[in-house]
């Protein structure tokens, strides 16, 4: 628990170096989630040293502009983009638009680079940079369901599961708990099922049903796993029966009679290839003796 904990408050970091402040928060909390009493992750979300505001000027963003542009232009550091974001409460430093207008604060102790006339006063304080700022408590279950649809998005969806399942433990009826669980069971059915482990598969489609009854495709892949697995393990039994891998043959007839014992002539295959498997063991016998 702890190591994962450490991996999300990594992820935390990369996130607020990148400006990413939203996701950054989601990310430490889901560390104290994991490790409670994570001195980094408190840390990280609980409001230290201010910096002192007292004027600032209204930039509108341009074609090609960022807030690290931005930051570079006023305060002559790229780096600074987090200050202009923090102070304009932009969860997301990387999203802004053109036309935009966003207040950049003059901070003590940094060089302003803007003209005169352009400067209105005003006497606020914002984070200190580097700093994610604690917001109001924000509902776990919301936090359990943006992470799982960020596992979703990048394809872990067995990890996205068991996020939504906790949303789901909370809220049996959350609709988009329930339609992003059905949707990561029916992703890992397909890749299993593209793998031809078609039991494994079909199991994987019925736990589809469980969150979407009325999921015609699912049927569809249950009926057509059931099919490819009798239909594969059937051949191979054929096969290795004309190489007089008998054993080997039974083995592979036996896997499909467990599934349908009426399945073609499996049920007569198996008895034909046992009696001449006994037959050859009897004449290597008598062969022995003489």
């Amino acid at each position: 628990m702890r190591s994962l904990a450490e991996e999300h408050y990594r992820v935390g970091l990369k996130f607020g170096k990148e400006g990413k402040y939203g996701l950054a928060r989601q990310q430490f909390l889901i560390t104290l989630r994991l490790w409670p009493d994570n001195p980094e992750a408190v840390s990280m979300l609980t409001s230290k040293k201010r910096v002192q505001v007292k004027r600032y000027i209204v930039h509108t963003i341009k074609p090609g502009e960022s807030l690290s542009k931005v930051a570079k232009k006023y305060y002559g550091d790229y780096y600074k983009f987090s200050i202009i974001a923090k102070y304009n409460e932009i969860i997301d430093a990387t999203r802004i638009k053109v036309g935009q207008k966003i207040r950049v604060p003059e901070i003590e102790g940094t060089e302003f680079f803007a003209e005169q006339g352009d400067i209105i006063m005003e006497k606020v304080e914002i984070p200190e940079e580097g700093e994610v700022v604690k917001e109001e408590p924000v509902d776990q279950v919301t936090v359990y369901r943006d992470h799982g649809i960020d596992l979703f998005n990048e394809k872990k969806y067995q990890q996205a599961i068991i996020e939504f399942k906790k949303v789901l433990n909370a809220n049996p009826d959350d609709i988009i708990a329930l339609e992003y669980v059905y949707k990561s069971y029916f992703q890992q059915a397909l890749a299993i099922f593209e793998k031809k482990d078609y039991l494994a598969a079909k199991d994987q489609f019925k736990e589809c049903l469980r969150y979407k009854k009325n999921c015609q495709k699912c049927h569809g892949y249950i009926k057509e796993c059931e099919s490819s697995y009798k239909v594969m393990h059937y051949k191979r039994g054929i096969k290795l029966f004309d190489e007089e891998r008998l054993a080997e043959a039974i083995e592979e007839w036996n896997l499909v009679k467990a599934q349908d014992p009426h399945y073609k002539r499996v049920d007569y295959l198996i008895n034909k290839a046992e009696t001449i498997s006994k037959k050859l063991e009897e004449l290597k016998k008598g062969q022995e003796k003489k």
